[in-house]
């Protein structure tokens, strides 16, 4: 059958060999434009005598002007070749104009024997400038009255090309008469082709808008860096959709199919990056490697430049580098789904018909391009020709790109309820914080007392508790919470109830009590300081890990002790001073200490013992200033004279509520 069959095609050679040279006639029925579709002379090779007219051709075999030389038995040929025909013109002198349609790579135009105009690249390049667009070309005046105009077209071929949409004319629509009717009929066969791209443009279009939006949501909320990755997946769409409109013939085609494997490998990172994010997954090493296989897929395209055979071998290798990143996302989501993960649910089925079109696709056309199969084509049909064309790839990669925007949609949605839920929650611990807290002070005979708290955000962390006795002495308690937010709010909290609870005053119980309550309860730990003053003066203290307390200006040399909440049978020290009439003793938090300024120096220790000499409310808005932090709390006490005391004991107390970081 098939040596049958070759048997036929080369007699058909042979006939055409013996047939006139092909000529087209504008005389015949005086029409102004005339089609030159048909059979033209065809000779591979080059040479300089063949654009001139009184060569002979007759020998050279005929071609359709409609299909590619690569489908009439010069498969896979690259490099040059010439087409020949004659149009007769029933009067030389008016002008002309030639028509062609598609012709890769570039070509020459010769008519009598003279070069009328050049497209695209027509001497051998590895990175040609192609001439894809329908050209008019504007032919010579001759004699008055008939006359024929031989027509020479000097082809040269890029290689892959040839391998893979094929060699010389593609198309009909060849045509020669009125230059104004063929320049109408140019603009459109454009159109024709611009009304293919219509959807490109809407798609490029609408992943702008939506590309820029989701990154304005990123900028937004900059720890949810999944809007960041869906952001470049779609702008890196936008860009490729400019790409595919600008055309092979606005740049050169190696820069042209360097940017399209750029953008690829681009689009590909961001989108493994986006559902690392997503599902919450380990970055493991499968996912490494999958991720550095993608980032190599661009050097594909120096199988182009360096034409080492067909253009399969270069499509094969970039599907090769980018198959580990379709199955790790593929297998990540339906490991996710399996274990009831809800966003890996909504996403597996378009993720998995994208990234499984695209490799069926890619197979498909590489093995046609390499010859391995000729009895079909790439899959991707037109589903749509109106109102708009529409192909079975751009439904798919838009239903993908329609389901992460609707997940996104959805979890932005959540994420506000949950913000808002957190809200409220806020506003009810800045509620009982503010009443474990209170501005009434209680009474505080022979002491004044003042205290300053400052949260940094909208609840804090830190804590102070001023519990004056029955018998005329004094506790006070000051400890800082490890980490910010609601969690050590509602530590403090329980820290406050449990100080309430216990009748326990001496200093290291009380450290003890809180700890053994504290211990196993909580994720992080807390640093605090308890002091007992007697009426006396007599100053009892003991820290599990705070800094210790200024008298007059000078630290005083207190044991730290072990954070609370972190050994349940840990013990405290007790450290005893003297606290004379008029002597003062200021209780600092962390956030004073280590407030920084721009220039990310501390206020510091030294800064401190300098500041004590001043009110609680100067010292915590000096440290406000110099640049806040963290929570800031200020308790200062003062012993006061028995002469000096009121008559009904009172102490002052100054409590400032919580202000925001200015």
């Amino acid at each position: 059958m098939r040596k049958s069959i070759l048997i036929s095609f080369l007699l058909a050679i042979s006939a055409c060999a013996n047939l006139p040279a092909q000529t087209f006639s504008l005389i015949t029925g005086r029409e102004p434009i005339t089609s030159l579709d048909g059979l033209w002379r065809f000779h591979t090779g080059d040479n300089p005598a063949w654009a001139s007219p009184t060569f002979d051709d007759s020998e050279w075999p005929l071609l359709r002007s409609d299909e590619s030389w690569t489908k009439q038995g010069y498969p896979d040929y690259g490099g040059y070749a010439w087409y020949r025909f004659t149009i007769q013109v029933p009067d030389g002198s008016k002008p002309l104009a030639l028509l062609l349609p598609t012709i890769y790579t570039g070509y020459q135009v010769y008519a009598g024997g003279k070069l009328i105009e050049s497209a695209g690249s027509t001497a051998p390049s590895l990175a040609p400038i192609f001439a894809r667009d329908p050209r008019v070309f504007p032919l010579p005046p001759g004699n008055p009255g008939p006359s024929p105009v031989h027509v020479a077209i000097r082809v040269w071929e890029y290689q892959p090309i040839a391998s893979w949409v094929g060699g010389g004319t593609l198309t009909a629509g060849s045509a020669a008469g009125d230059p104004a009717l063929l320049a109408h009929r140019r603009e459109t066969m454009l159109a024709q082709q611009n009304q293919a791209l219509e959807n490109i443009y809407a798609y490029g279009l609408l992943a702008a808008v939506v590309g820029i939006t989701i990154l304005g949501l990123f900028l937004l909320r900059r720890t949810e860096r999944e809007y960041l990755w869906f952001s470049i997946l779609l702008l890196v769409g936008a860009v490729h959709a400019a790409l595919d409109i600008a055309g092979w013939n606005s740049v050169r085609f190696l820069l042209f199919r360097l940017a399209d494997e750029v953008l690829a490998a681009v689009g590909m990172l961001a989108a493994m990056a986006f559902f690392v994010a997503v599902l919450k997954a380990r970055r493991s090493i499968w996912w490494r490697m999958a991720f550095a296989a993608a980032s190599l897929s661009p050097i594909s395209v120096a199988l182009y430049y360096l034409q080492w055979g067909p253009v399969g071998f270069s499509y094969a290798l970039q599907l090769f580098l980018l198959l580990p990143a379709y199955v790790w996302i593929i297998t990540a989501l339906s490991i996710a789904s399996a274990k009831g993960n809800v966003a890996a649910r909504l996403l597996l089925a378009p993720a998995a018909l994208l990234y499984g079109y695209n490799t069926f696709v890619s197979v498909v056309s590489i093995s046609w391009e390499l010859g391995w199969q000729r009895w079909t084509r790439s899959p991707d049909v037109a589903i749509l020709q109106h109102p708009f064309p529409l192909r079975a790839s751009e439904l798919i990669s838009n239903l993908f790109v329609l389901a992460l925007l609707m997940f996104l949609v959805r979890r932005f949605s959540l994420a506000r309820q949950e913000e808002e839920r957190l809200a409220g929650e806020f506003e009810a611990a800045k509620s009982v914080q503010s009443l474990l807290i209170p501005i009434a002070p209680p009474a505080t005979p022979g002491f004044a007392v003042e205290s300053v708290y400052l949260p940094a955000q909208e609840v804090g962390g830190d804590f102070f508790q001023v519990l004056p006795g029955d018998d005329g002495s004094l506790l006070i308690i000051v400890g800082d919470v490890s980490g910010k937010g609601l969690q050590a709010a509602m530590t403090v909290s329980a820290i406050v109830g449990a100080l309430r609870d216990s009748p326990e005053r001496r200093p290291a119980q009380v450290l003890a009590h809180l700890n053994r309550v504290l211990c196993g309860q909580i994720g992080g730990f807390v640093t605090c300081s308890a002091t007992l003053i007697t009426e006396d003066g007599a100053i009892t203290i003991a820290s599990a890990g705070h800094l210790p307390p200024y008298r007059n200006g000078e630290e005083l040399p207190v044991p730290s002790g072990l954070p609370l909440g972190m050994l349940a049978e840990a013990s405290y020290e007790e450290t005893k001073f003297e606290l004379a009439p008029a002597d003062r003793l200021t209780f600092v938090s962390d956030g004073v200490v280590e407030a920084r300024d721009a220039k990310g120096e501390l206020l510091g220790f030294e800064r401190m013992a300098t500041l004590t000499s001043k009110s609680a409310t100067e010292i915590a808005e000096a440290a406000q200033r110099w640049g806040q932090q963290d929570d800031i709390t200020v308790v200062a006490v003062t012993r006061v004279a028995k002469e000096k005391s009121t008559a009904a004991g009172l102490a002052t107390l100054i409590s400032v509520p919580s202000a925001p970081m200015p």
